[in-house]
């Protein structure tokens, strides 16, 4: 298995990282319901593809569901997927008010044999994983001409 990763470059000022460059992931697309579906169904299973695409629907919607009732959902060997919050500090708490100061976030945690650490070392789920520098951007370390 291989990752793609670009180096960008940290123009945070006040981070101690300021400056620095750092690989960042760079995904190579984005898998739909559809093609889930497909891909399940080819695996030696008794469904149809059009069984796994309804299989999908109701997942992701009872996943929501669940969440925004402020439930932790825990798919094995996956993850643990939640609703976060992200809030603005107030200085007088009864100032503070959730409608405006509060946005909602989705939040995951590996979860599973070898997803005990963050998935960003180099096995994921127990398969070892090799980067490779995407080379569909202008990387830093290409020398200008």
């Amino acid at each position: 298995m291989s990752c793609k990763y670009r180096l960008g470059k940290n123009t945070n000022v006040k981070s101690a990282g300021y400056n620095k460059y750092y690989a960042r992931t760079h995904t190579q697309g984005l898998v739909s319901n559809e093609e889930l579906a497909k891909r399940m169904a080819a695996r030696n299973t008794t469904y149809s593809e059009g069984e796994m695409r309804g299989l999908l629907i109701d997942l992701t919607e009872l996943v929501r569901e669940l969440a925004y009732e402020g439930r932790a959902v825990k798919i094995d060997n996956l993850g643990i997927f939640w609703v976060g919050a992200k809030s603005k500090g107030v200085t007088d708490p009864t100032k503070f008010n959730a409608t405006t100061d509060v946005t909602s976030c989705w939040k995951c945690r590996p979860t599973g044999e070898g997803m005990s650490k963050s998935i960003a070392v180099t096995r994921a789920g127990g398969v070892a994983i090799e980067w490779q520098e995407d080379t569909d951007y202008n990387s830093p370390r290409t020398p200008e001409p």
